[in-house]
């Protein structure tokens, strides 16, 4: 049961953290990527801008210096140092860095846009923006190219700080959802861990219902435990019956072997012994018989029997011709009538082989002097096979029908051990069918087996 508990608990905070860090790893991730784009696209139009300024300085002051306004804009310029080179309108360098970082030759430059790029610069990687404006420096007109450009690593380290605030800020959140479901779920399974605790507590004898409140999750598994042991109680109550009959019944043969037993022994003749020796067999046969009957409602009791489609006519017709001759044999007219087509129901052959044979033999122990003939019959009806066994002996008083189906019960002057028609009632349980007697026009059992 802890296995069990824990296993639960596991899967309960899997299927819900699980998910969560999923959610957790691609919104770090998504805002990495929109940290960086947004770093890309600041300091690009800073570079743009710084590149603009430069331009304009070098148009107004004939390439000789930076205003003071574009001064502080380097100065102040985010994401590290930034760097400027400026040819003039011959290609000769004017002004800034001498060296400045190389486009693909074939990116040509349009006037008056700015050309953004990538290049390695003293072996470093750079962002460049290069602009190409028409100016007049020192009385010579032509085309002057500004560039303007600053190192990766500080954007990109300033990309990662913003995604790593957002991972810290979101592993934080996940820290705490993650506490909160665990609290959760240690809350919520706390019932079943009492639950567990209280029938821990229990004796193996102890199979009273549960009737400790539990959350709506766990009744369905409370009232099928309690289900369970309702069947529990009623089987230990049937076995207590059972071996209180059993021993109430095995009584009297017991003792009447005995006493036959010693009869036989103090017999003064030959003849006299054989007379009791016969009694002793017959009723050592009622009671085996007794034994073999109780026996067969134990093995009836909490079995999965098999149960397979097959047509109940050929059962029927190969259990009568085993039963014919003990029929005949007492001088009895026995009658067997199946259906012309085949009737195909779920049944065990043994179990219907059994209940047709107890059924038979109840008629010709109770059917007393009436009784003349025997018949075995099969029909379908609404779903049902059907199996008749009809005699013209005595019949069932009707205050008798209600209790003839019971262990033990005795019906008529004609007493038996009282467990035949119980075991045919509990076949046809096994069946799902049912098991019915009338007394008109005729004394029949009639054994239904669904389709």
């Amino acid at each position: 049961m802890k296995v069990l508990s824990t296993s639960l608990r596991i899967r309960l905070l899997i299927l819900i953290l699980l998910p969560l860090l999923i959610v957790a790893f691609s919104a770090t991730f998504w805002r990495y990527m929109e940290a960086r784009k947004t770093a890309e696209n600041i300091f690009d139009r800073q570079l743009i801008m710084l590149c603009l300024a430069v331009s304009r300085d070098v148009a107004y002051s004939g390439g000789d210096s930076l205003s003071a306004t574009t001064q502080n804009l380097f100065e102040q310029a985010a994401g590290g140092a930034i760097y400027y080179h400026v040819y003039g309108p011959d290609g000769s360098f004017v002004t800034g860095y001498s060296s400045p970082p190389v486009r693909d030759a074939a990116e040509s430059l349009e006037h008056n846009i700015p050309f953004q790029f990538n290049a390695r610069h003293l072996g470093r990687n750079v962002r460049a923006v290069s602009l190409a404006e028409p100016v007049i420096i020192g009385g010579i007109s032509g085309v002057s190219v500004v560039t303007v450009w600053q190192e990766l690593e500080p954007r990109q380290k300033f990309a990662r700080n913003l995604a790593l605030q957002a991972a810290f800020i979101t592993a934080l959140l996940v820290l705490t959802a993650a506490s909160v479901v665990i609290f959760g779920v240690r809350l919520g399974l706390r019932p079943l861990g009492r639950l567990e605790a209280a029938i821990k507590t229990r004796s193996p004898s102890d199979i009273r219902p549960i009737e400790r409140p539990v959350p709506i999750e766990a009744r369905g598994i409370v009232s099928r435990l309690n289900i369970l042991f309702q069947q529990l109680t009623e089987a230990q109550e049937a076995r207590d019956r059972l071996i209180s009959n059993a021993a109430h019944q095995l009584r009297n043969p017991v003792a009447a072997i005995h006493s036959m037993a010693q009869a036989t022994l103090a017999a003064k003749s030959l003849s006299s012994s054989k007379d009791r020796a016969m009694e002793l067999v017959a009723e050592t046969r009622r009671t085996v018989r007794l034994t073999n009957q109780m026996l067969s409602l134990e093995r009836l009791r909490g079995v999965n029997h098999s149960l397979h489609l097959a047509d109940v006519n050929i059962a029927v017709r190969e259990l009568t011709l085993r039963l014919a001759p003990k029929v005949l044999d007492r001088d009895f007219e026995f009658t067997v009538n199946v259906n012309k087509q085949a009737l195909n129901a779920k049944f065990d052959p043994m179990l219907l082989n059994e209940a047709i044979t107890n059924l038979v033999e109840n008629a010709l122990q109770h059917g007393g002097a009436l009784l003349s003939e025997i018949i075995v019959s099969v029909t379908g009806s609404d779903g049902f096979v059907v199996i008749h066994v009809e005699n013209d002996g005595d019949k069932i008083k009707q205050n008798e029908i209600e209790v003839c189906f019971d262990r033990f019960s005795q019906i008529g002057e004609h007493a038996g051990s009282g467990l035949g028609l119980a075991i045919v009632h509990e076949i046809a349980k096994i069946h799902k069918g049912e098991i019915r007697v009338a007394t008109e026009p005729r004394m029949r059992f009639a054994l239904s087996i669904p389709y």
